[in-house]
């Protein structure tokens, strides 16, 4: 198998689990071993939606909250003195804020770890992921999504930073040739519009509509709060920023760096899935 590792990426609403799912259909179809690691699962390198505890801090959270044990567990991986918690998944009741907010507060993003140890967590992840040697592992928003968010969104780092560490993080699975798949249409307010019209709660007393969420993350960030971005307009702004890394990037593996990574760039104007499709099972016969 050429490509072990396929990560999929593009800003929201340019169809990353989408094209994820139908990846893992058509790679099951052949008989090949698969396994798709989505946003906020227990998950082998990404820590999005993952609470950062010490040892004693785990074994008070247990203490605390015994009825909970079985499933927090589950959705536990503790690692060299430290333990993370994939929080979003567990089987809790939810109205129980205590605990919650405990887990919330321990967030690995969103600024809540400082950028060294958020660094620091994500390298050895990504150093010491492991697999079998008949699997495919399939990464969804691991890596420029989630990566890009909180060092362009929080921290602030220039392009040239962030391009840097993400080359370090595509060294620690070099040895499973990754194929970079980057889903894209060609304006970015068009795809916001898209997602936004898509993803309307159903009851807006417990969660409000995609895009108010997003609105007030971007206005919250720092990134957000020093480029005055407001609103739809801002949210549509701070995309096409992260976009113009993204892109950037992608040209520079595929001009300096195709030893660590393979890239497919898939453009989706018309989000027509029989098309994208077509050209999926071209790159997996191609491949596997």
């Amino acid at each position: 198998m050429k490509n072990r590792v396929i990560i999929v990426e593009g800003i929201p609403g340019s169809g990353k689990s989408t094209c994820a799912k139908k990846l893992e259909e058509l790679l099951r179809e052949k008989g090949i071993k698969v396994r798709l690691y989505n946003e906020g699962m227990a998950h082998p390198v990404d820590m999005a939606w993952h609470a950062y505890l010490t040892v004693d801090e785990y074994r008070a959270l247990l203490d605390q909250y015994p009825q909970y044990e079985k499933t927090i567990k589950a959705h536990t991986q503790i690692e060299e003195g430290y333990v993370t918690i994939a929080y979003t998944q567990l089987e809790i009741d939810w109205s129980d804020r205590n605990l919650v907010s405990t887990l919330e507060s321990h967030e690995v993003y969103d600024g809540r770890v400082d950028r060294e140890t958020f660094e620091k967590l994500h390298l050895k992840r990504w150093s010491h992921f492991k697999m079998a040697e008949d699997e495919v592992a399939i990464f969804e928003c691991a890596f420029l999504q989630n990566q890009i968010s909180e060092l362009m969104g929080v921290h602030q780092m220039p392009k040239e930073y962030i391009n840097h560490y993400l080359v370090q993080l595509l060294q620690g699975i070099s040895q499973y040739k990754p194929l970079l798949i980057y889903l894209t249409q060609k304006e970015v307010e068009e795809t916001i519009m898209h997602v936004a019209k898509e993803r309307v709660s159903t009851d807006k007393s417990k969660r409000g509509d995609w895009i108010d969420m997003i609105i007030r993350y971007v206005e919250e960030s720092n990134y957000g709060k020093t480029h005055h971005l407001k609103g739809v307009d801002g949210v549509i702004q701070f995309y096409k920023d992260r976009k113009a890394i993204e892109i950037e990037f992608l040209n520079q593996m595929m001009e300096q760096h195709l030893d660590l990574t393979e890239v497919e760039i898939l453009i989706n104007d018309d989000y027509n899935w029989g098309k994208l499709n077509d050209r999926l099972k071209e790159i997996i016969c191609n491949r596997y």
